[in-house]
């Protein structure tokens, strides 16, 4: 009866948690979202296509390839879509899914540090954290086709630790890493958490069979994402990012899409980008540049504090994994807040920052977590309410 008693208790905090920020996320939402790819892309699936057909002007990322129109980005928020574009047609605004994907987010993060041990009332200081106090609010109340891709992402990351964290079943974790590559193509370069968090060389016999039924499931969305390729460009690689009109004329893309000549740019963004300074009230305002990754959320500063326990370990390694593609591409995510591209691993920011903070948090702590709320409650409201924003 114990047992039963906190799961029910469980599932009751996990949907109260959801709900609670799916309604500061569209509370705190911009109007609707006019970059939404993937509505079209989703009606194009339900009527048989892989293509838009008289695609809006908006849509200027959009590429034509031998006179049909593709949507350059991985499906999986077209896919989450379908439902709601087969209930309330091509008009359904995309921004509402990405407030639901949120919410559930930020409560899976809370199970996630549940897993790795956290005592309650941390482990919903550090949801919080995560849900209000990083890029992932601006994200999850943008709902735009890239800000989308990354909240899915981030959703089913998250689902795939915690399939691993509680010794699960191998192939769905495979398979939920697969969706989140689906949603945002980096985010599997961080496969070697998932392999090596509990590998044991004596046990090479069953690690050689997990292994195996991770990369299973994983080989499924990778499988689809392959054939989905072909069909739309004739071959199983991933084009479309090139084929985007005049993108190598871009100035930000003089070396090509990627580069390591890049890396100094991002190396900027992530740690020293601040706001644009004004001479009067209210002194500071949002960059579509971004903003530095401890300026947006200083109690990141606790990842440096983390145990060093294989679970800290792997997720070192999964940053160090993802961060390569991510800082050789010429685009360091501009027209956002914060820097973005963090949220491809962020999941693995919350465990080193959980592993660093104390069990029962310290003044100092609290502090932290309180200042990024209301550093992404400006950035939030500044952009998406008020429109102060600026290059």
């Amino acid at each position: 009866m114990h047992g039963r008693s906190a799961l029910k208790r469980s599932v009751i905090i996990f949907i109260g948690i959801a709900l609670f920020s799916s309604m500061i996320y569209l509370g705190t939402a911009g109007p609707y979202s006019y970059l939404d790819y993937f509505v079209p892309l989703a009606n194009a699936f339900l009527h048989g296509r892989l293509n838009i057909l008289d695609p809006p002007s908006w849509l200027s990322e959009l590429v034509n390839f031998h006179g049909y129109y593709y949507v350059v980005y991985p499906p999986m928020p077209a896919v989450l879509l379908l439902p709601f574009v087969a209930l309330f047609g091509p008009s359904f605004d995309q921004g509402i899914l990405s407030v639901i994907l949120g919410g559930l987010g930020v409560s899976a993060t809370w199970f996630m540090l549940k897993r790795i041990g956290a005592n309650d009332r941390k482990a919903i200081w550090l949801a919080i954290l995560f849900g209000f106090g990083t890029v992932f609010w601006y994200a999850a109340a943008n709902g735009s086709a890239w800000f989308i891709a990354h909240v899915s992402a981030v959703l089913f990351l998250t689902l795939a630790i915690i399939e691993k964290l509680r010794q699960g079943r191998s192939f769905i974790t495979g398979f939920l890493l697969g969706c989140a590559y689906l949603s945002r193509l980096p985010v599997i370069l961080s496969l070697p958490f998932f392999l090596l968090l509990d590998f044991h060389l004596s046990e090479w016999r069953r690690a050689v069979r997990k292994f195996t039924l991770l990369l299973l499931g994983l080989a499924i969305p990778v499988g689809l994402n392959v054939l989905y390729n072909y069909f739309r460009y004739g071959t199983i690689f991933d084009i479309g990012y090139f084929l985007i009109p005049g993108v190598l004329d871009e100035p930000w893309y003089q070396q090509g899409i990627f580069s390591i000549q890049y890396i100094p740019r991002h190396v900027i963004a992530i740690f020293f980008q601040g706001p644009i300074l004004l001479n009067a009230f209210p002194y500071f305002k949002p960059s579509w540049a971004g903003l530095g990754l401890f300026f947006t959320t200083p109690a990141f500063l606790y990842i440096f504090g983390a145990s060093w326990d294989r679970v800290t370990k792997t997720s070192v390694l999964a940053i160090f994994s993802t961060l390569p593609l991510l800082i050789t591409h010429g685009n360091v995510g501009w027209a956002q807040f914060g820097y973005r591209f963090s949220l491809d691993f962020t999941p693995f920011l919350m465990i080193l920052t959980a592993k660093g903070m104390s069990e029962n948090l310290t003044l100092m702590e609290k502090s932290l977590i309180v200042l990024s709320l209301l550093v992404n409650l400006w950035g939030v409201v500044s952009i998406l309410k008020l429109d102060f924003v600026g290059w």
